[in-house]
C-alpha cells in the first residue's frame, strides 16, 4: 500500500491523517521540546527542521503506518505502527486524553485487518503517562529490557508489552455482572424503558434529562451515548432482566452521573452498580480522577458517593430541565487510590 492510500482516522475530537511536508515546523516545535524528546529514544537530539523533513520523507518512502494527530487542523503529535505502537504529543496537548484517544484509533485500525497479529509496544519505566495509556488499551507486560534514551545518551530501564487480538476483542464490550445486576452499554432497544423512567422524581435530580420523554425522543437521544471504547457513553442497569437505571460516563474530565427507578431506592442497588463500574473505568482509561455531583436536596446520592471514596470539592448553583429555579449543586472528586468498594 502506498502512503497516499493510508486512511484518515477520526475520533470524537481528533483527526489522524497522513503526514505532510508542511508538518515539519509543527513536528520540530513538538519534539524539539526536551519534555517530549526525553521519552523518545529513536530521534536525534537536539532535533532540527531537517530531521523533521527526513522523518516525513522516510514515512512516505517506506509507506509506514504513521499518522499526524490533529485537532481543528493543528498538529498535536504523531502516532504510528512502525514495528511497534508508538506516539508522542506536543507539550500543550498533555493531560487531555489525546494520547489514549489517538492510540485507541490506531490500535483499532490495526486489529481491523484480520491478517494482523499481536501488537507490541514499550515504554521507559519512568514514563508513567505512557504506561497508563498502554495498560488502559489492554497491553500486558512481557518483560523488561533497557531502551536507549538519546537525550540522556544512555540506556535506561524499560518495559515491553503486548496486546493480543483476543484481549483487544474482549475489551470491545463493557458488560459487568454483580450479584443482582447486569451493567451493559445502552442500546436502541432500551428506548421505551428509558422513556418510562423519565419521571419527575428522577429528572429533577438530573441536569439534562427531560421529564416525560417519549420513546421517539429517547430513541433519538441514545445514539449520542453508545459505547465506542472511549469516554462519553451510557451504561444500562438491568435488574431481573429489566432496565431500571443508567450510569452516564462523561469525558473532559471523566465523570459519572446516574439514576435509578424509585421502586429500587434505598436497597443498595446503585452502590452495587457503581462498585462494579468505577474500578472498570480506572482500569480501561488513563484517568487519575472521576468527578460527580448531586443537587443539595438529594442527600442519598451524596451518601453513595462518599461511601465509594468521593470527596466533596465544592458547591455551585446549577439548573435542571425539571426545575423552575437554579438550585445548589454539591461537587465531588474521586482519586484513583481513594476508591472504596464496599464488601
Amino acid at each position: 500500500m502506498s502512503y497516499a492510500a493510508l486512511p484518515t482516522l477520526r475520533t470524537p475530537r481528533l483527526t489522524l491523517r497522513p503526514l505532510e511536508h508542511s508538518d515539519a515546523d509543527a513536528i520540530l516545535d513538538g519534539v524539539g521540546n526536551y519534555d517530549v524528546s526525553r521519552w523518545l529514544g529513536g530521534l536525534p537530539y537536539p532535533y532540527a527542521r531537517d530531521d523533521a523533513l527526513e522523518f516525513i520523507e522516510r514515512v512516505h518512502r517506506q509507506s509506514l503506518m504513521i499518522w499526524a494527530i490533529t485537532e481543528g487542523g493543528a498538529l498535536l503529535g504523531v502516532v504510528g505502527l512502525d514495528e511497534e505502537l508508538g506516539y508522542w504529543l506536543a507539550r500543550p496537548g498533555w493531560g487531555k486524553g489525546y494520547g489514549f484517544e489517538a492510540a485507541h484509533a490506531a490500535v483499532a485500525h490495526w486489529f481491523a485487518n484480520p491478517e494482523n497479529g499481536d501488537l507490541v509496544s514499550g515504554h521507559y519505566d519512568e514514563n508513567k503517562r505512557s504506561r497508563r495509556v498502554l495498560s488502559s488499551l489492554g497491553f500486558k507486560i512481557t518483560g523488561h529490557s533497557p531502551r536507549f534514551a538519546r537525550v540522556l545518551a544512555q540506556a535506561v530501564p524499560g518495559t515491553d508489552v503486548v496486546l493480543t487480538r483476543d484481549r483487544w476483542q474482549a475489551r470491545q464490550d463493557f458488560t459487568l455482572y454483580t450479584p443482582r445486576l447486569t451493567i451493559r452499554p445502552i442500546e436502541d432497544r432500551d428506548a421505551g424503558a428509558f422513556a418510562r423512567l423519565t419521571v419527575s422524581d428522577i429528572t429533577r435530580m438530573l441536569s439534562r434529562l427531560k421529564t416525560g420523554m417519549t420513546e421517539a425522543e429517547a430513541q433519538a437521544n441514545l445514539p449520542r451515548h453508545k459505547w465506542k471504547g472511549l469516554l462519553h457513553f451510557t451504561l444500562a442497569i438491568e435488574y431481573r432482566g429489566q432496565l431500571v437505571g443508567t450510569i452516564g460516563v462523561g469525558a473532559g474530565p471523566a465523570s459519572v452521573s446516574y439514576f435509578l427507578d424509585p421502586a429500587l431506592w434505598r436497597q443498595g442497588v446503585m452502590t452495587e452498580a457503581l462498585s462494579a463500574t468505577l474500578p472498570e473505568l480506572f482500569e480501561r482509561f488513563p484517568i487519575a480522577q472521576i468527578f460527580a455531583d448531586h443537587f443539595e436536596d438529594n442527600p442519598a446520592s451524596g451518601a453513595i458517593l462518599r461511601k465509594l471514596g468521593f470527596a466533596q470539592t465544592g458547591q455551585r448553583m446549577a439548573t435542571s430541565m425539571a426545575r423552575v429555579e437554579p438550585a445548589p449543586l454539591i461537587t465531588y472528586a474521586l482519586n484513583r487510590d481513594d476508591l472504596k468498594v464496599p464488601v
